[in-house]
Order: structure tokens, then sequence, then C-alpha cells
């Protein structure tokens, strides 16, 4: 009988075989008219010597019948299944469009589209995995993007019940080894996490357009799914936030239960990542607590060595005269001058207003009593400076940051609040540096302005990196540390250190550490 290759233009059953679409690792599939039911289909033909085999003959089978019973849109719908001619084939919906093959060939995707067609093959795949099935072979071969950007995912023909026992031929691997997952090398069981890991491959490949681990031979490709810390997109595509890299770093951890619990999670979390991006708050991930009661500010005098500035709260807004606030005995304004070393005098602000975000001066190993509080009573009127709109920027603009290296560390740690605030409370976050004046830290003695260059430093290598004061959050066992995280969150600990090690961190310069308010110091923190 001739090959399914000769047969454009001739019958197969009561199919007439017009065009070859392509051919997968088990047959071919071909656009065909059902002579039936007068309609275009799609039909995979297994490969002959293939027929022949009762293994694969086998998985084929299930192949049509796995993919028939999901009811997921992004998986080809199956119209029929059987064999003509001792050739196994199937019958499915016959698709318009691109193999996503073709397109990352062409050039990279926008991370936009990368990450909205991730999604759609994640719920097909979740789908699949709600019936007990692993795909198995997730690849840009096997997903077609239509012109309306609607994505599938192909071929079932090496789909593995969670009950079944394995049909590999020994010495055989099934599947493509750019996209397999390291438990896949060993006999270990395969499971969906396998299906993540290969997805996160294809999210790689469709953002820089080469395969993670690119190699010239099998021993090369392997080595890296089995040894290799897998490079991050944003390094090879400087279009790829950098927020997208602890995605893909993750899905692709070493042990499957360090990567995302569902295909469908890591398809979120990508989309997260790239909104976090979008907005110039990238999904990252520090988090900085609701502010705890403080005491009303008063004057101080300077320990030794000298304070820096404090930052004042802004002034509550009163507009009335001081004779009329006395009057009323309901207010009393007090104004509190405190200079810096120049003589340079910060503005005024009232004892009655409770600032809602106060970074204390940090303070020297060692620090001296505080004078007794200097309160001075006004009759002068006092009009309160209205509080600044939101800020969406995480550092100052160029040209009005603060001359005072403590002040610039304030204002790019109040800056970073309010989406910390609101996203990432309770999280794990990598911790990379945690710094005060006087701390000696490699035989160096550490201050504000030095603190401030290395957070600098950090923020420009790990974009969505945050500035933390440690006095605002529970977790943390002294109260005047400045504390810089990296920009990616995990709902566990594993995951943090998963990329302490990917980013090459030993273990005294990257800890995983969780940020809350309300969990005690005791558990926050982990080490590799």
């Amino acid at each position: 009988m001739a090959t399914a290759k000769t047969q454009g233009g001739r019958t197969f059953g009561k199919y007439r075989l017009t065009r070859l679409l392509g051919e997968g690792g088990m047959g071919e599939v071909w656009e065909a008219e059902d002579t039936e039911k007068h309609r275009t289909v799609a039909v995979k033909i297994l490969a002959e010597q293939y027929s022949r085999d009762d293994r694969f003959r086998t998985r084929f089978q299930r192949e049509s019948h796995a993919a028939a019973i999901l009811q997921e849109p992004h998986v080809i719908p199956i119209h029929d299944w059987g064999e003509i001619d001792g050739r196994l084939y199937i019958d499915m919906r016959l698709v318009h469009g691109h193999t996503l093959h073709e397109l990352i060939t062409a050039e990279p995707l926008a991370p936009q589209r990368a990450v909205a067609l991730i999604g759609q093959i994640a719920a097909a795949l979740d789908a699949a995995h709600a019936e007990g099935l692993v795909h198995r072979d997730v690849k840009p071969q096997n997903i077609i993007v239509t012109s309306a950007d609607f994505a599938y995912l192909l071929d079932f023909g090496i789909a593995e019940s969670k009950d079944d026992t394995r049909l590999t031929v020994t010495g055989t691997q099934i599947g493509s080894i750019a996209y397999m997952s390291p438990e896949r090398f060993s006999d270990a069981p395969t499971t969906a996490a396998a299906d993540v890991y290969a997805l996160a491959c294809v999210l790689h490949e469709a953002l820089t357009g080469q395969a993670p681990f690119p190699g010239t031979s099998l021993e090369q490709v392997m080595a890296g799914h089995l040894r290799g810390a897998p490079p991050c997109p944003s390094e090879l595509n400087a279009a790829v936030p950098g927020a997208l890299d602890a995605v893909v770093l993750r899905g692709m951890a070493k042990e499957p239960d360090d990567r995302y619990g569902s295909a469908g999670a890591l398809g979120r979390a990508a989309q997260r990542a790239l909104d976090g991006s979008a907005s110039g708050l990238t999904q990252a991930d520090t988090l900085l607590a609701a502010t705890p009661a403080r005491p009303a500010p008063v004057a101080q005098t300077a320990p030794e060595p000298p304070a820096r500035p404090g930052r004042w709260a802004l002034p509550v807004a009163v507009g009335l005269a001081a004779a009329l606030l006395l009057g009323a005995m309901g207010v009393i304004i007090g104004l509190m001058i405190n200079r810096d070393p120049g003589g340079r005098a910060e503005a005024p602000q009232s004892l009655a207003a409770q600032p809602s975000l106060t970074y204390p001066t940090p303070r020297p190993t060692t620090t001296p009593p505080p004078q007794p509080p200097t309160t001075t009573v006004s009759t002068t009127t006092v009009t309160a400076t209205p509080p600044p709109p939101a800020v969406a920027s995480t550092l100052p603009p160029a040209g009005t940051a603060p001359t005072s290296s403590l002040g610039r560390l304030r204002d790019i740690a109040e800056s970073d609040l309010p989406y910390v605030r609101v996203r990432l409370t309770d999280r794990w976050v990598p911790q990379l540096s945690s710094k005060r004046p006087g701390v000696v830290d490699d035989g160096v003695m550490w201050d504000n302005t030095m603190t401030l260059q290395e957070h600098l430093m950090l923020r420009q290598r790990y974009p969505g990196a945050r500035l933390l004061w440690s006095g605002d959050w529970s977790t943390f066992s002294a109260p005047d540390y400045w504390v810089t995280v990296a920009g990616v969150t995990f709902s566990d600990a594993s995951g943090a250190l998963m990329w302490c090690r990917q980013q090459r961190f030993d273990r005294d310069h990257c800890v995983a550490k969780i940020i809350s308010t309300t969990r005690p110091i005791e558990g926050s923190t982990a080490y590799n």
C-alpha cells in the first residue's frame, strides 16, 4: 500500500486526501474531504510501521479517546477514529492557522502575545489533567494559532493516563527532548508537572526565539535539562520584562514539587508579571506593611555620630488663625525644627497629626539616649501642604532626588508602599541585602550612602527589586534595617530558595523571607 505522502488526491477509505499538513512522531496529518458527510476535515494517519506495532496502536487509540472526552475550547475536537485497511486514523476539525513553531521561527513573539497564547494552552492542559491525562509532548509544533490568535493544543498521541502502565518501548523516549522535564529521563513517574515544565520551555522559546537548552547533540540537551540553569528570557531579548524570568525559572524547576501546581497557575503568574511590568510595578515582590502606631514626633538632639535629617509627615490642613485655635482649645500647633549639619531647616509639622508612614533615622549600633522633647506654641496661621498624588514610579524623577542618602532611601521605600501593601503581603521573597549604619559586613562598616548605592545596583540588575524598612514588619528581629528583596514572590520558601540557587547566590547573600505584619519571627526565614 502506498504511503500517506503519495496519497495526495487519492482516497483513504471515505476520505479524499488533498494536502499534507504536517508530520508528527507517530504519523501524518492530512487535509481531507469526508465524502459521506461532505465536509473538510483533518485526518491523522498512523505511520505504517507503527500501525503494525501493538504498543503504538494502543497508544494511538488512546489519543482519540482522550481528546474526544475533553470539552475544553483549546483542544481540537475529534469527530471520529478507527482503522482503515490496517491503518489507524483520527478524524478531527480542520483548523486554519500556523503552528507556534512557525511563528517563533519568524521572530520571537511580543511578551503580551506570548503570555496570552501560553494561558490558552494552559487551560487545555488543566482540562486534560483533570481527566487524569498527561500530554507529555507539549511543544510549539503541537500548538496551532489561528489568525485571531486563538490557540489549539494538538496531538494527544502520547498522552498518558495516570492509571496506565508505561507503553514506551525500552530505549525509546517518547516526546521532544527539547521540552522534556528532568524526571522524564529517569524511571520516576510522569505527572502533570512534566507538562508544566514543558509549557515553561515553550514560554521561554516564544519570548526569545530559541529553546532553553539549545544543543547540537542529544547529550547536550539532556545535560541542560538535568543540570543546567535555564537562561533568563530578558537576558536574550531586551523586550522581555525581567519579572517574566522568575515565571520561567520556577516553571522549569528541576524538582516537580518546586514548579507551579498547575499549568493554569503558570499562565496566571506570567500574566500578573506582565501586568505589573506594564504599570511600572513589576510583579516584584517586596512587601511593606501598615505602619504600627508611633509616638508623636519631637525635635531631637543629634546623637554621635550625627543623625541624618528625619523625614517629616505632611502637616494636617487646618487653615485657621492661631487665635481661633487657641480660643477653641482644640489644637495646639507645635513647630519643630530639625536642622541637618549644614543648618538647613525642614518644614514644620503639626503635633496633632499622626504620620501614615514614618521611617525613623537608622541608628548606629550604639545610640545615645534622646533629649527631652521641645514644644513651641505659635500664633501664626498654619496652612498644611496637601498630600502628594499617588506615586507609580519606584524612583524620584531625575533632578528631584534629595541630597541626603537617607532621604533618598526613604523616598524609594515610600514610593514602593502602595503596590506592596495591596498585592504582596504574606508572600515569600528572596532577600538580597539587610543593612544599617554601623553594621560591619566583610570587614566594611556600612553607612546610608553605601546602602543606597548597593540598593540601586541591585535594583538595576533585578528590575522588580523593592526596598523595605524592617521596623514596619513583624518578621524581622531588628527594627532599623534597610532590606532589599528581589522582584519575585512564591507561595512557599522552596521557590524563593530555588531562585537564589538559579542566580548563583550563596546562603549568606540570598535567603527566603516571608514579609508579614501578623506572623512571628520564628519560621519566617529559610536558608539554602
